[in-house]
Order: structure tokens, then sequence, then C-alpha cells
């Protein structure tokens, strides 16, 4: 984030008839512009998260002077329906059998179709039902601590609700029917 200061211009009465000296705003420094590496990388890291965390992506921004052939890991942000979380990405070291692997994993965010999924497995293993269940949407960012509610149905069309708590920012959670 970018924080300035602008200054108002201001003058002095002076009783003299010589000019006064007028100051003038502050420049608004411009933000550092992303290299062509740092673009590419933003759309691949993109892609990878709309095929692997099947997350419709609208954007991902990294920071402008990240080196992204470097080892040293990073943040960027994504945005999905709306809402922003962060992408933790930690490069691999650059052998050739692993250079072209992009490690990342998002914090902050829960698919929710792949908690539906775990919800939906873990009753019909835990009381052999087939349930339907619904947590509101594609995804939620979330935070560590927080609960929420999901819905699930059983083939009677009787619906029950399932506590949902963050375990961490990696999108553990625990939940109770």
């Amino acid at each position: 984030m970018v924080s300035c200061q602008a200054t108002t211009p201001s003058s002095t009465v002076s009783p003299s008839p010589s000019p006064v000296p007028i100051s003038s705003p502050s420049p608004v420094p411009t933000p550092p512009v992303k290299s062509e590496a740092v673009k590419t990388f933003e759309k691949r890291l993109r892609g990878e998260l709309i095929k692997k965390a099947g997350i419709t992506v609208q954007t991902v921004s990294c920071p402008a002077q990240v080196n992204v052939e470097t080892q040293a890991p990073f943040f960027c942000q994504a945005t999905a329906e709306g809402k922003t979380f962060t992408v933790a990405v930690n490069p691999k070291s650059n052998t050739k059998t692993d250079k072209n692997e992009l490690r990342w994993n998002t914090q902050g965010v829960l698919v929710l179709a792949k908690l539906e999924q775990t919800i939906r497995q873990g009753i019909q293993q835990q009381f052999r039902l087939d349930v339907k269940t619904n947590c509101g949407g594609k995804i939620r960012v979330v935070k560590s601590g927080e609960t929420f509610q999901c819905k699930v149905t059983d083939s009677r069309g009787q619906t029950r609700p399932v506590t949902v708590r963050v375990d961490d920012e990696q999108g553990n959670v625990t939940w109770k029917l």
C-alpha cells in the first residue's frame, strides 16, 4: 500500500512587494512497474489455481519487485468471486527435474465444493447416509478459529446444520453434525 501526504499550496503575505515562493505539492510516488517475468508468473499461477484448486480466479497480483526465478518464498493476492485471498508461493530449487514445478498453497480460503464432498463422504462413512451438502457458494474467505454452518439434506428432504470450524489458514477444518 502506498501512503502519501499531499501538501496544499500556501503563500505568505508580506509587506514588501517582493515575490513570495509558493510551495508545490509533493510528487506522488508511482508504483513499481511489473516485469514481463512477473506478469507471466501471475498468469501461470492463475492457471494453476483454476486447474488444481478448482477456483475461478479473476486476478492474481504478485509484488512488482519479486524475482520469480529465486528460491525465496513470497506472497501473491488472488481474487475469485469478488473475494481476495493470499497465495503463498514457495519456489523449488532450480534443478533440472523440478524446474517447471510451482509450489504454492492458498491461505485463508476454502474451496466449498471440496468441503462439501468431505462432509458428504464423512457422513456416508459414519452414518451410512447419502446426503446433499450446501455450504453456500464456491469459495469462502476464512480465518483460523472461525466457525460457520453448512447444511445437509437427506433423501427424505430433512435438512440439518453442520458446524464447521476452521483449524488453520491452510484450510484444515473440523466439522460436526
